[in-house]
C-alpha cells in the first residue's frame, strides 16, 4: 500500500507541474533570534540518508531550535528522534501538514512544489543524492523535465559533497552549496569494544534492492577468497534479505541499532563497499572511525575523502575481479593495514557533528531572515473564521500566508463538531472567499477549527436524529441521502452514518452483514476499516489497524471522522 500511495501522491504532483511558480523571497524588516525548522520527509525508513536527517533534526534541536519533522509515516523506532514529529494522513498532500514556521527543508526533489505552494516559508532543498543525479541519461524525459522544473523553483539549495554539486549543476543548471555529511563520534570510535566472532570476518553494509550498492559483486568476490581464506562475511542490511542471497553470507544483521554496527565496524577485519555511485558514502568513513581498514569502489562520492593505499583501497566499479584482489591485499599485508588504518582515523577526524551542525545552523538562519512575498493582503478576501477558533493556536498565522499566495478564490478549513462523547467528525467549509478574484478554484488549509455551534448540524437531514439519539429515523435519513447521491465519496460518508445507527442500535449482526456485501472504489477510505474493528471487536484482524495507522483520517473526502486512529472500538 505504501509504493501505491506515494505513486498516486507523485502522480497528482507531475500533472499539476504547469502551475509552479519560482518561490519569490523578500528580506525580513527584522530577523529572529529564534526560527522553526521543518523538515519534510518522504520515507522514514532505514537507509543512510534517512539517518542523516535524523542526526540534523536531534543536532538543531539540542542547540536549541525548534524543529519538527513531517512525514506520512508512523514514527520509527530504529532511530531515535528528539524533534516534534507529526504525521499527515496519506490521502492529503504531504505539505498541507506542515505547521507554521521560519524554514521548510524539502528532502527529496518531488515535494519542492508542494512545500512553496504553502506559502508558509522560505523552501530549502537538501540533495543527498539519487538516479536522477546519477543515472541521469536513463530517465525519461517527462522525468527530466519535471525535476529540472522542480530544481528551478527555491532559492536555497545545498547537498552533502562536491561532486553532487557538479552533477546538480550539470544536469539542471543549479548551483549550490556543499555542507558536508559527518559521523557520530560518540558512537562510531575505535575502543576495545566489538563483535565477537569465532573467526575473522569482513564486513558490507546495503539493501539487496539497492542494486547500486554493489552487495551481489562483494559476494561474488567473497566467494573468490574462500578456497583460499578462512573468512566470513557479514551483512548489514535495513531489509529482509531473500533466502537466496541470505544463504550466501555467513550471518545477516537486519537493521541493528547504531552501536552494534559500531561494534560490527570495530571487529571486522575489513570493511567494503562496492557502491557504482554515491553522493557522500558515510560507511567507510564510519569504518575509518572505527579502526577498520576500508576498501571501496572509486565512485564519486567516497572520493569527496578517500585516497588510494593511504586511507582505502580503492577498486573500478563494477569489476569483482579487481575487488577480489583488493580484498586480498589487505588481508595478506599488516603494514598496509596498519596504514589504512592510522590514515583512516585521521580521516574520519575531519568529520564531525559539531562542525558540520554550526555550518547548517548559519545557513538556516540565512534562510530564515527571508519571508514568502505576499501576492495578497487580508484585505482581499471576506474572512469567516476567527483566530481563536483554531485547534492549533499557530495554525492561524499559517492560513494567513496561505491566502496571501494562493491563486484560489476560495478557502476550505476543516470544521470539527462533536457529534457525542465518543465521537468528533470534521466537514471541509469554506471560511473565506477573494473579494476581486472569482476563478472558482478551492484551496484548502489543513489547520482544524472547532464548530462554536454544533447545533448547526441540526439542519442537515440524519444529523438531528442521531445527535439526539433517534437513530432508527437517523439511520432512514442516511440511507435516504445515500441512494439519492451519485457521488462516491459522499456514498462513502453516508454509508459510514448508516453502520453507526446499525451499531448503536445493537444491530450489529446486520451492520457487518451490510459491510461485507458493500465494496468502495477507494480502498484508501480509512472509515471503512475502522468500522470493520469496531463491529468485529475481537476478531477484527491486525491489516484494519495497519491499513487505518497508514492512512490516518480520511481527510480527502467532504467530511470524515475526526482523530480516527485515537477512538477506542
Amino acid at each position: 500500500m505504501y509504493e501505491e500511495l506515494k505513486l498516486k501522491e507523485f502522480n497528482k504532483r507531475l500533472a499539476q507541474q504547469h502551475m509552479s511558480e519560482k518561490q519569490v523571497l523578500c528580506q525580513k524588516d527584522k530577523a529572529k533570534d529564534s526560527f522553526h525548522i521543518v523538515y519534510v520527509m518522504s520515507s522514514v525508513a532505514v537507509s543512510g540518508g534517512v539517518k542523516i536527517i535524523f542526526e540534523h533534526v536531534n543536532r538543531l534541536t539540542r542547540l536549541g531550535i525548534k524543529v519538527t519533522i513531517v512525514t506520512h509515516f508512523e514514527k520509527p523506532h530504529w532511530y531515535p528522534i528528539d524533534a516534534t514529529y507529526i504525521q499527515v494522513p496519506f490521502t492529503i498532500e504531504l505539505a498541507k501538514g506542515i505547521p507554521n514556521c521560519d524554514v521548510i527543508v524539502a528532502t527529496y526533489w518531488d515535494h519542492i512544489q508542494s512545500c512553496i505552494d504553502t506559502g508558509i516559508a522560505p523552501v530549502v532543498y537538501f540533495e543527498q543524492g539519487d538516479f536522477h543525479l546519477f543515472d541521469y541519461e536513463s530517465m525519461n524525459d517527462t522525468l527530466k523535465v519535471f525535476i529540472k522544473r522542480q530544481y528551478e523553483l527555491p532559492t536555497f539549495i545545498y547537498t552533502v559533497s562536491k561532486n553532487a554539486a557538479k552533477l546538480i549543476n550539470r544536469n539542471y543548471g543549479r548551483n549550490v552549496s556543499v555542507i558536508h555529511n559527518a559521523i557520530d563520534e560518540s558512537i562510531f570510535y575505535d575502543g576495545s569494544s566489538s563483535f565477537k566472532s569465532e573467526k575473522p570476518y569482513m564486513l558490507m553494509v546495503g539493501a539487496e534492492s539497492a542494486s547500486f550498492k554493489g552487495i551481489r559483486e562483494i559476494i561474488e568476490a567473497y566467494q573468490a577468497i574462500q578456497p583460499e581464506y578462512d573468512i566470513s562475511l557479514f551483512w548489514i542490511t535495513p531489509e529482509e534479505p531473500s533466502n537466496d542471497m541470505r544463504n550466501k553470507v555467513t550471518k545477516a544483521f537486519v537493521q541493528p541499532s547504531q552501536s552494534t554496527i559500531a561494534d560490527l565496524y570495530r571487529g571486522a577485519r575489513l570493511y567494503v563497499s562496492a557502491s557504482h555511485y554515491e553522493s557522500f558514502s558515510l560507511p567507510p568513513l564510519e569504518a575509518m572511525s572505527c579502526g577498520c581498514p576500508v576498501v571501496t569502489t572509486e565512485n564519486d562520492g567516497v572520493l569527496e575523502y578517500a585516497i588510494d593505499r593511504e586511507n582505502v583501497l580503492l577498486c573500478r566499479i563494477r569489476d569483482p575481479i579487481d575487488l577480489t584482489s583488493k580484498i586480498k591485499k589487505v588481508l595478506d599485508d599488516d603494514e598496509l593495514v596498519d596504514l589504512l588504518i592510522t590514515n583512516g582515523l585521521s580521516t574520519a577526524k575531519q568529520f564531525k557533528w559539531h562542525v558540520t551542525i554550526d555550518e547548517i545552523y548559519d545557513y538556516y538562519k540565512k534562510v530564515a531572515s527571508f519571508e514568502v512575498k505576499r501576492q495578497h493582503t487580508e484585505e482581499d478576501w471576506n474572512i469567516g473564521i476567527s483566530e481563536d477558533a483554531f485547534i492549533n493556536p499557530s495554525d492561524y498565522i499559517k492560513f494567513l500566508k496561505l491566502i496571501n499566495i494562493t491563486k484560489a478564490s476560495v478557502i476550505k478549513i476543516p470544521v470539527v463538531y462533536e457529534i457525542d462523547s465518543s465521537i468528533k467528525i470534521a466537514r471541509w467549509e469554506v471560511v473565506a472567499y477573494h473579494k476581486n478574484i472569482q476563478n472558482h478554484v478551492e484551496d484548502i488549509c489543513y489547520s482544524p477549527v472547532q464548530s462554536d455551534n454544533n447545533q448547526i448540524l441540526i439542519n442537515h437531514k440524519g444529523y438531528r436524529p442521531f445527535i439526539e439519539r433517534e437513530f432508527e429515523e437517523a439511520l432512514k435519513d442516511f440511507t435516504s441521502l445515500y441512494d439519492e447521491t451519485r457521488d462516491p465519496q459522499l456514498q462513502a460518508v453516508y454509508f459510514r452514518w448508516m453502520l453507526l445507527c446499525l451499531y448503536r442500535l445493537q444491530r450489529r449482526f446486520e451492520a457487518k452483514k451490510k459491510l461485507r456485501k458493500h465494496s468502495f472504489q477507494d480502498k484508501y477510505f480509512s472509515e471503512i476499516y475502522f468500522l470493520n474493528k469496531l463491529l468485529e471487536k475481537k476478531n477484527s484482524n491486525e491489516t484494519n489497524t495497519w491499513n487505518m495507522s497508514i492512512l490516518g483520517d480520511a481527510v480527502s473526502y467532504p467530511e470524515y471522522i475526526y482523530q480516527i486512529n485515537k477512538l477506542s472500538v
